[in-house]
C-alpha cells in the first residue's frame, strides 16, 4: 500500500467517527419515537380485542361479516343471472323478428306484380320499410341489395304501365264489375224465384210475418205485399202479416185479412172442406156432417147498398138457412147487421160459429 492509500483510509476513518459522534444521538432519538408509537398503537390494539372478546362481539361480527358477504355474493348472482336470463329473452325476440322479417323479405322479392294501381303504390312502400328494417338488422343487410334492384324495377313497371295501359286496365276493371253485377243480378232473380215458389204467392195472399224470414220479407214486399195489422179470429190478437190486395176486385185489406183468418178457424175446428168466392154467392162456404154453411164477411160497405144487401140476405136465406152468419169487422156495426140475420163481432166468430153448428143439428 501506498503512503496516499494509507492517508486516505485515515480520513475516511476520522469522518466516520464525527458523523457517528454527530448523528448517533439523532438516530437514537428517531429509534426511541418509533418504538414508542408501535408500542402505543399495539397498546391500543390489545385493549381493544380485549374489551370485544369480554363482550362476545367478535363472533357476532364475524357471523355479520359473513352473512352481509353471502348476501351480497347471492345478489351479485341474481344480478347477473336476470341480466343473462333479459339478454337471452331480447335476442330470441329479436331473431324472432328477424326471421318475420326475412320471410317477409323473401315474399316481396319474389313477388311477380299483376297490375292494381293502388296495390302497387302499397308494395312500394313494402319494400322502402323492409330496406329500413334491412339497415337496421346486420343479419338482414344482405338483403338491402335485392330489395333495392326490385323497388327500382317495381317503379319502373308502375310508371309505365300508367303510360302504357292504365285506360285499358280500368276498362278491364270495369267490364269484370260489370259482369259481376250481372251474375249477382241473375243469382237473386233465381234465389227470389226460388223463394216465391217455395211460397207459393199464386194461391197464398197473406203471410204471417212470424213465419217468415228477413229475405222472404223484403222479397214479397217488393212483389206488392203490405205489412198491416190485423185482428186474428183464431189468436183473439192483432197480428202483423204480409198481404197482397186483389187487382181487379174492390176488397179492402180488412176483407181480404178476415176472409184468411176465418178459413184458419174452420181448418183449426177440423172443417175438411171450405171454400172462398171471390165474385159470388158468400165469401166462404163449408161443408159439416152433409150440409153446406155460409159465412159473409162484412165491413160496412153492404150498409150503403140496402137493395144490394137484401137481395144478398134473400140469397142466403135461400140457399142456406138458418146456416148462415154475418161476421162484422166493426163491432159498432153488428146491430145493424142483426136485423138481416145472424150476426157477430171478430173476437166472438168462435163462439157463434160452434152456436151456428149446434143450431143446425137440433
Amino acid at each position: 500500500m501506498t503512503k496516499q492509500g494509507e492517508l486516505d483510509i485515515k480520513l475516511w476513518l476520522v469522518i466516520a467517527i464525527v458523523l457517528m459522534i454527530i448523528l448517533g444521538p439523532i438516530v437514537f432519538g428517531i429509534k426511541n419515537y418509533v418504538s414508542q408509537i408501535f408500542y402505543d398503537i399495539s397498546t391500543a390494539i390489545s385493549n381493544f380485542l380485549r374489551y370485544i372478546n369480554a363482550h362476545g362481539i367478535v363472533t357476532a361480527l364475524f357471523i355479520l361479516s359473513v352473512v352481509i358477504v353471502i348476501y351480497l355474493f347471492y345478489r351479485i348472482i341474481k344480478s347477473i343471472s336476470k341480466k343473462i336470463k333479459r339478454e337471452r329473452e331480447e335476442r330470441k325476440i329479436e331473431l324472432d323478428r328477424i326471421n318475420k322479417e326475412r320471410e317477409e323479405i323473401k315474399k316481396i322479392i319474389d313477388k311477380k306484380l299483376k297490375f292494381d294501381y293502388k296495390e302497387t303504390l302499397n308494395f312500394i312502400d313494402k319494400i322502402k320499410n323492409k330496406i329500413r328494417v334491412s339497415n337496421e338488422f346486420e343479419d338482414l343487410s344482405k338483403y338491402n341489395e335485392p330489395l333495392k334492384d326490385k323497388l327500382e324495377r317495381v317503379e319502373a313497371y308502375l310508371e309505365r304501365v300508367e303510360d302504357e295501359g292504365y285506360v285499358n286496365s280500368l276498362n278491364q276493371q270495369k267490364t269484370e264489375l260489370e259482369e259481376e253485377i250481372k251474375r249477382i243480378k241473375l243469382e237473386q232473380e233465381q234465389n227470389k224465384e226460388a223463394i216465391l215458389g217455395k211460397l207459393i204467392i199464386e194461391e197464398n195472399r197473406i203471410f204471417k210475418k212470424s213465419e217468415l224470414s228477413d229475405k222472404e220479407i223484403e222479397i214479397l214486399k217488393h212483389g206488392g205485399f203490405e205489412q198491416v195489422n190485423q185482428f186474428d179470429v183464431l189468436e183473439k190478437r192483432f197480428i202483423p202479416v204480409l198481404i197482397k190486395p186483389y187487382e181487379k176486385l174492390n176488397h179492402s185489406r180488412e176483407h181480404i185479412f178476415l176472409v184468411w183468418s176465418v178459413k184458419r178457424l174452420l181448418e183449426h175446428k177440423g172443417v175438411k172442406i171450405i171454400e172462398e168466392h171471390l165474385t159470388k154467392g158468400a165469401d166462404i162456404t163449408f161443408k159439416h156432417k152433409r150440409k153446406w154453411f155460409a159465412l159473409e164477411i162484412e165491413t160496412g160497405k153492404l150498409l150503403r147498398a140496402p137493395k144490394q144487401l137484401k137481395k144478398k140476405v134473400n140469397y142466403l136465406n135461400k140457399q142456406y138457412l138458418n146456416r148462415w152468419l154475418f161476421i162484422v169487422s166493426n163491432e159498432k156495426l153488428v146491430p145493424r147487421y142483426a136485423k138481416f140475420g145472424l150476426s157477430t163481432p171478430r173476437n166472438r166468430v168462435q163462439e157463434m160459429f160452434e152456436k151456428l153448428i149446434k143450431n143446425t143439428e137440433i
